[in-house]
């Protein structure tokens, strides 16, 4: 039986061992990550402690962290993904607070104060920086600046990042509801209500946006009109976004599987049963797919047949989602260790430990 659907307040969070009540009071935060950016060399990522820490990606030590190890005290639990830009590193806080860094030094160049905490990485385009709070607003905001250009609010917190394309801002947010807003103005162009909170970002491929919520399903999107193409039911919450590779969609969720649809239809290609419940989405490199469970096992499967190639085990759960860079695999653990994995055999090559000196 589905409780997905109730009008009142949504528990969330039980598979992560919190509870609460969707709207009943402020966004509880549930056990900390931050996603990884590996890009020109460097691993960037944010520690429960407060901290953006930059390290070299090929041997693991630190370039520099914000605050400073001088500094006492960080700037609230980071969860966000690191936004890179033109030498500017873009980070949110769970002071509810967007900074933006100089990618080399760590300097911080300006600071913009939402209304709540902030869990999700900002979009860049066209010189506008999109952020989204829990506050339940949408901001966009000069990128070099800072400044505010405009904000829309939503029904209930945005835990997503939002999603520039064909010139509207995609947005999916814990009200059950995935939104279109135009760029440039902040204008609401459609919404289009789904069974459950949504608790990340939508994904735009093509004339689709594929959006996972804790109603149990994916559900495709016409792009321009917010019309339902097609919906699937996994046995769970679908935590994670979708991540749409050619015609394939991959799908994980919180029945500890990973699903292949045909990204047109929604029909079942394949599926594969991993050791635990799968909180971040895939990522896909080279006809791969990597997924990371909350039970510490990165699966490494054919992506177009489900076929596992290999596996490697870690202490610890694995909430975001691995990065794949340059043949390697990085995979951040819960407890701060990020690991460095062949991406072809799974040999170890680097332990990378961010804020070993604080």
């Amino acid at each position: 039986m589905k409780v997905y659907k109730t009008k009142v307040c949504l528990v969330i969070l039980i598979a992560v061992g919190l509870a609460t009540l969707v709207g009943c009071g402020p966004a509880p935060a549930p056990p900390g990550w931050s996603g990884l950016l590996v890009a020109e060399g460097r691993l960037y990522t944010g520690s429960q402690s407060g901290r953006v820490h930059a390290l070299d990606a090929q041997n693991g030590m630190e370039l520099w962290q914000y605050p400073p190890a001088t500094e006492k005290e960080g700037i609230g639990s980071i969860y966000a993904t690191p936004v890179l830009l033109g030498g500017t590193l873009y980070v949110g806080s769970l002071n509810g607070k967007l900074y933006a860094l100089d990618a080399n030094t760590g300097s911080q160049r300006w600071e913009f104060a939402s209304g709540d905490r902030i869990f999700a990485g900002a979009a860049v385009a066209d010189g506008t920086l999109y952020l989204c709070s829990s506050d339940h607003k949408v901001y966009a905001l000069d990128a070099n600046t800072g400044a505010k250009k405009w904000e829309f609010t939503t029904g209930n917190w945005v835990w997503g990042r939002p999603v520039v394309a064909n010139g509207g801002v995609y947005v999916a947010s814990f009200d059950h509801k995935v939104y279109r807003l135009d760029a440039v103005s902040g204008t609401k162009q459609w919404e289009r209500q789904t069974g459950g909170a949504l608790a990340d970002a939508p994904v735009v491929s093509g004339d689709l946006v594929y959006c996972g919520s804790f109603d149990g399903s994916v559900h495709a999107l016409d792009a321009s009109s917010g019309q339902v193409r097609w919906t699937f039911e996994t046995g769970h919450w679908v935590w994670a976004s979708p991540l749409a590779v050619g015609d394939m969609v991959y799908v994980s969720s919180l029945d500890k599987s990973v699903y292949a649809l045909d990204a047109s239809t929604g029909v079942k290609r394949w599926s594969f049963e991993t050791d635990g419940m799968i909180r971040g989405a895939p990522a896909y490199s080279n006809g791969l797919l990597y997924v990371g469970t909350e039970a510490g096992t990165l699966y490494v499967l054919d992506a177009a047949s489900g076929v596992q190639k290999w596996s490697a085990e870690k202490d610890g759960q694995i909430l975001a989602s691995p990065v794949v860079v340059g043949g390697a695999v990085y995979i951040g653990m819960q407890n701060g260790t990020i690991y460095a994995l062949d991406a072809e055999s799974g040999v170890q090559r680097l332990v990378l430990t961010p804020g070993a000196t604080e």
